[in-house]
């Protein structure tokens, strides 16, 4: 099942609008709300032409789909929820008029980065709407990790500039900043962010209960490990969620298609097919 092409990422996301910070939104000229909205959290500092293999496939399996992208870097995972309340205001408006309308959507969330993305989503949803976030189905790519030192080290560093003495200065800084995290958490009390966003990925508040979910994940991980993304969903399988596991064995980071793409679109379809709506 290929369903991407070198010569359709050539000029990656440049039929996408950008309608606020870090947010864009694709809409094909036969767009119906029939068809799944697609909301999409990439992960952190994810480059345009490898965000553009997932949306030219999401083009392909649902071509009259709306897409909304939005993108995320290092700082966006520190924000305060009032902030993320302001910035997401676009991306919520569209996806209310969506549901307003009578559409379903499915969400697709990559790493910490965009898995924080889609908890502080949620959040800001159900503080405006009252209800938990109404997709019909999500997928969860890369995570949730639990944030230890060495693997944090290398998600951070992979955004880094490939000359060798920044990337030399640049693993410093990082575990300077590693460590200050550590030690804020430390003396103030304070849950480390990635247990938040653990807890809140679960927590079927802010995020639809029925919807099944379908984990995305590579036991050749060096940043997110296996074992953390398949303990995060026995915890969700035992609240009650709709779980599926799909384990990858030789891909990287936010990379399983590359290894098997049909199994993974085939994934994602069978969680939207499976779904019902809200």
């Amino acid at each position: 099942m290929s369903i991407t092409t070198t010569t359709e990422i050539a000029k990656p996301l440049s039929d996408f609008d950008k309608i606020g910070y870090n947010t864009y939104l694709f809409t094909p000229e036969s767009y119906t709300q029939k068809e799944p909205l697609i909301l999409l959290f990439s992960w952190m500092g994810a480059a345009p032409k490898h965000i553009a293999k997932y949306t030219v496939a999401y083009r392909k399996l649902f071509p009259t789909a709306r897409i909304v992208l939005i993108r995320n870097e290092l700082g966006d995972f520190f924000r305060s929820e009032a902030t993320y309340e302001e910035l997401l205001k676009p991306a919520i408006g569209i996806v209310k008029e969506h549901v307003k309308a009578g559409g379903q959507f499915l969400v697709h969330s990559f790493s910490n980065g965009g898995g924080n993305q889609l908890a502080q989503f949620a959040k800001a949803w159900t503080k405006r709407e009252g209800t938990p976030l109404p997709m019909r189905a999500i997928a969860i790519d890369s995570a949730p990790g639990n944030g230890s030192w060495m693997r944090s080290h290398k998600a951070i560093a992979t955004s880094l500039p490939s000359f060798w003495l920044w990337k030399l200065l640049g693993s410093a800084t990082i575990h300077l900043f590693l460590a200050c995290l550590f030690v804020i958490d430390k003396v103030s009390g304070r849950e480390p962010t990635i247990a938040v966003l653990r807890r809140q990925l679960n927590d079927s508040a802010i995020l639809r209960k029925q919807a099944p979910r379908v984990y995305l994940y590579s036991k050749a991980d060096e940043m997110v490990g296996h074992d953390e993304v398949e303990e995060h969903a026995d915890q969700a399988e035992a609240q009650g969620w709709n779980v599926t596991r799909v384990r990858f064995e030789r891909s990287a980071h936010a990379g399983h298609i590359r290894e098997d793409e049909g199994r993974y679109w085939g994934a994602v379809k069978t969680a939207w097919d499976e779904g019902s709506p809200a």
